[in-house]
């Protein structure tokens, strides 16, 4: 078994009260690459930071969500905990959901996934690729009660 050789891109700050409801963490990942998310403890500089954010005042949670919260309704992703670091390829910061009746995909054309403390994901084909978004996952009208941040080291391989 071959591992990837892992390239480092950046490390994020996501915010949890975004000024849209995404952050943009890289312009473009192309396809034919496999693409690494990790929850880190220091920022860009080495400074330590916390692996923490706040969902309201007194709700705090790491990058895997409120594992406590039932709520499934209205989140951006219905597929992660309530609170947990998830992120999308596609689109832009401003997207919400598509909850027109007899809608197949909530997010025509862009790839939602989890990815709590640790994710990797392949983006094989073009139709995957574009640009990396990231944020808490909570309903559109939540994020006004969100504070904190989570640093996220972003890294890619080849396939």
């Amino acid at each position: 078994m071959t591992l990837p050789t892992w390239n480092t891109i950046s490390i994020v700050k996501v915010d949890a009260k975004p000024s849209g409801l995404w952050t943009l963490a890289v312009e473009y990942v192309p396809p034919s690459r496999l693409l690494r998310l990790r929850v880190v403890d220091k920022d860009e500089s080495q400074k330590t930071v916390g692996k923490e954010w706040n969902r309201s005042q007194g709700t705090t949670c790491g990058p895997d969500g409120d594992q406590e919260s039932t709520t499934k309704t209205g989140i951006l992703c219905s597929t992660a905990s309530v609170g947990a670091l998830i992120a999308k390829l596609g689109g832009s910061t401003a997207d919400v959901p598509d909850s027109t009746p007899g809608t197949t995909s909530p997010y025509t054309g862009k790839k939602v996934f989890p990815v709590g403390s640790f994710c990797i994901v392949a983006v094989t084909i073009a139709a995957d690729a574009g640009p990396l978004f990231l944020t808490i996952n909570d309903t559109p009208d939540a994020f006004n009660l969100h504070s904190g941040a989570l640093y996220v080291e972003i890294s890619v391989a080849p396939i």
